[in-house]
């Protein structure tokens, strides 16, 4: 079971090259798709007996494989990665930037990042030792010292690595304190790769056919669905509530687009964090979330 899950990721990172030598942008978006679609129904198929934390992470690696391909591909027209550096870009990172990759610099400071990444790493596995130990089940709460701890830690001291390494990379997750609304929160503070490759491989495509509201909400809509497939999916349970959430934040920010002003900080963190439970079903809360803090125990 491993290793055709390993199988399925490596197939998904080796179609990015390959896809990106179609001419046509139709065809090579649909065949990038395409493998995104059938790696994951396989996977599917595959850990459809195994525990629901083990289909999760199966799914979300075969997901994260195939989509640096069908990034790689969007982003390869007439420029291309060494081997090596494309090695690095699919296994070694979460960003979405290819071009990020591709010269190395000397001189990168990451010792502030990596004394950041330490110290919230620190603070988030105390935290959730914290949550599990006083037995607090609550989605905010139990997301919170994760997200600190892997988010904003351990991903924060990633980013410190690389640059030694001389790969120019940014911080995926710049600080939520200073978003200024809703589009602003999702586009420039909550995984910025993550928000870079939809932007590239759902947004563009669409903005430039059908408008750039239709761009946006084809983003968002796109999202819930990548979520049904890493949060839905390992659980079967609370199918459609992801898709809700992040439509509701595409109506958001479309709104946020007419009126010609943002919503605002305060307002803006309360609509991602009041219908949490919609983005994280119940099932997924107790299944995975919550007995993922039993590792303390």
């Amino acid at each position: 079971m491993t290793w055709a899950i390993i199988l399925l990721v490596l197939l998904g990172v080796a179609s990015g090259p390959l896809t990106a030598r179609l001419k046509q942008d139709a065809v090579r978006r649909l065949m990038g798709w395409m493998v995104v679609v059938a790696a994951v129904m396989v996977a599917h198929a595959i850990l459809l007996e195994a525990d629901p934390i083990a289909r999760m992470v199966g799914i979300c690696c075969v997901l994260l494989g195939t989509m640096k391909g069908l990034v790689y591909a969007e982003w390869a027209k007439g420029q291309t990665l060494p081997f090596q550096r494309y090695v690095v870009f699919s296994f070694a990172w979460f960003g979405m930037d290819p071009g990020t990759f591709q010269v190395r610099r000397k001189g990168l400071s990451g010792k502030r990042d990596l004394r950041w990444g330490i110290a919230l790493m620190i603070l988030g596995t105390l935290g959730a030792w914290l949550v599990w130990a006083m037995e607090w089940r609550q989605i905010f709460v139990m997301f919170l010292p994760m997200s600190l701890g892997f988010h904003f830690g351990a991903l924060r001291a990633l980013k410190a690595c690389l640059r030694a390494a001389g790969f120019p990379v940014r911080t995926l997750f710049p600080n939520l304190l200073e978003a200024q609304g809703i589009g602003d929160f999702w586009s420039k503070r909550w995984n910025v790769g993550y928000s870079q490759m939809m932007q590239r491989v759902v947004g563009r495509p669409i903005g430039d056919k059908f408008g750039s509201s239709a761009g946006v909400m084809a983003v968002f809509v796109a999202s819930g669905l990548l979520h049904e497939l890493a949060i839905t999916l390992p659980v079967q349970s609370g199918y459609g509530l992801p898709t809700a959430y992040f439509a509701l934040h595409g109506v958001l920010t479309l709104v946020e687009r007419a009126r010609g002003r943002s919503f605002g900080k305060f307002f803006a963190l309360l609509a991602v964090l009041l219908p949490l439970g919609m983005l994280f079903p119940p099932a997924f809360q107790q299944e995975v979330i919550a007995r993922c803090l039993d590792v303390f125990g």
